[in-house]
């Protein structure tokens, strides 16, 4: 269906019209026709989502300056805002669905140059996501922007994360004015990925026991994923790059006794998009953010490490690095193959590993499609504004550490059967 945009003449500038005529015709003292005003500009913007709606409870709103502007979104999922007033700085954009609506709300910041422009996508996440194959089959599984980007332990399942440093299982921010983001996936093409034991690659012997306990693993994971990710493939048959021995478009298994803890997953690195953020930054957030960088990239590569042989047997371990190579971070939002919560920790993927794995999946897929750059991060945001009340960033605190429940953060350290964190393109 193709957009209306809303007609020149609203009706409060054509009331201004008919006062206008009305006293012209009343003698030839009165006033002539006034010029109708004309709005500033109009926010043209389209909805995508992997939900099925038709929007027919769904609210376009701009807040800029004093301005509070509505629009609905229509069958198409298109909206057009007009703004009445010129506007300077940063503006928001919420997209606020009805009760009944299966996506969540989205909030974007705007600057003016968005009025006018080339209509922008907004990407939303769906509220619910039903699992069509695999162990979990038919399961319905809610999805939670707020739990998927908790940043108790960094980075988060969808990549979520400030600075940090790192000590054993301890994380401490290191520049809370800057927050970062790194959504991160293989192109749908990939799959199955190409995975090769990199005997070459590694100090130590991978026998042909850790071979058969490696793809044992593999076969668990992908009967709960309900899909082929992996695909086993000789060494001779993956291009290696110099340098630091990375795969093309593969994945490689080493042994490698220098890892400073039991595991490493490592993808590659992708260009950094900066959001400054330092015009006043406070009113929106709530906190002291400068800039936001985000990353929604595809993996090219990844590389799995482990200390000795013998943990090629640890299903947890093993499944919790090929989550990490497939875009999947850390999280204690739920139980799951990939929590440092000790209370919460599964050896194999979760119905919610799976479905918020998907999610992320599918709606970078649709960032992909229409060229958007208001996807997943318009959700997490949206979620915290419209539904929860609360600032589109998390408020931080200085100190991360595992917990041994929800609810416990800080520098509270539990026991933990996993590995560690590093900085968001060598993630543990």
């Amino acid at each position: 269906m193709p957009m209306h945009p809303q007609p020149a003449l609203t009706r409060p500038h054509f009331a201004v019209l008919l006062l206008a005529i009305v006293m012209a015709a009343c003698g030839e003292d009165s006033p002539g026709p006034q010029d109708v005003l004309l709005p500033f500009g109009t926010l043209q913007g389209q909805v995508v989502t992997s939900a099925e709606t038709n929007f027919a409870d769904v609210t376009a709103r701009v807040v800029w300056g004093s301005q509070n502007l509505t629009a609905a979104v229509q069958s198409d999922g298109s909206f057009d805002v007009e703004i009445i007033d010129a506007v300077s700085g940063f503006g928001m954009l919420t997209i606020e669905p009805g009760p009944n609506e299966p996506i969540h709300p989205g909030w974007v910041l705007l600057s003016p140059g968005d009025v006018g422009a080339n209509p922008g996508t907004v990407v939303l996440a769906p509220k619910m996501w039903t699992v069509d194959s695999g162990d979990y089959a038919g399961v319905e599984v809610p999805i939670d922007p707020q739990l998927a980007a908790d940043g108790r332990v960094m980075p988060s399942f969808w990549g979520f994360y400030f600075p940090f440093s790192q000590n054993g299982f301890l994380q401490t921010v290191t520049d809370n004015s800057e927050w970062a983001a790194e959504f991160r996936g293989w192109p749908p093409n990939a799959f199955p990925i190409p995975v090769a034991l990199d005997r070459l690659g590694s100090d130590g012997d991978i026998s042909a026991a850790d071979s058969i306990a490696f793809w044992g693993h593999v076969e668990v994971m992908e009967a709960a994923l309900g899909w082929d990710a992996f695909a086993p493939a000789p060494l001779e048959d993956v291009r290696i790059l110099g340098g630091a021995r990375r795969p093309a478009d593969a994945i490689i298994v080493q042994l490698d006794s220098s890892v400073a803890v039991r595991g490493v997953g490592v993808i590659n690195r992708a260009d950094v998009r900066t959001y400054g953020l330092s015009a006043d930054a406070t009113t929106w957030s709530g906190t002291n953010v400068r800039n936001i960088s985000v990353v929604s990239a595809d993996i090219t590569y990844g590389i799995i490490r482990l200390e000795t042989s013998g943990l090629f047997s640890d299903r947890q371990l093993v499944i919790h690095e090929l989550m990490h190579v497939l875009g999947a971070g850390h999280g204690c939002s739920w139980a799951s193959v990939q929590t440092y919560c000790a209370s919460l920790l599964s050896d194999v993927p979760t119905a919610p590993d799976v479905a918020h794995l998907a999610v992320m999946m599918e709606m970078r897929a649709l960032e992909l499609e229409h060229d958007s750059r208001w996807g997943i991060l318009a959700s997490v945001f949206g979620h915290r504004v419209v539904t929860l009340g609360l600032t589109p960033v998390p408020g931080i605190d200085l100190t991360y550490g595992p917990a041994s429940a929800p609810g416990r953060t800080g520098t509270d350290r539990a026991e933990v059967v996993s590995d560690t964190s590093t900085r968001p393109a060598t993630a543990c």
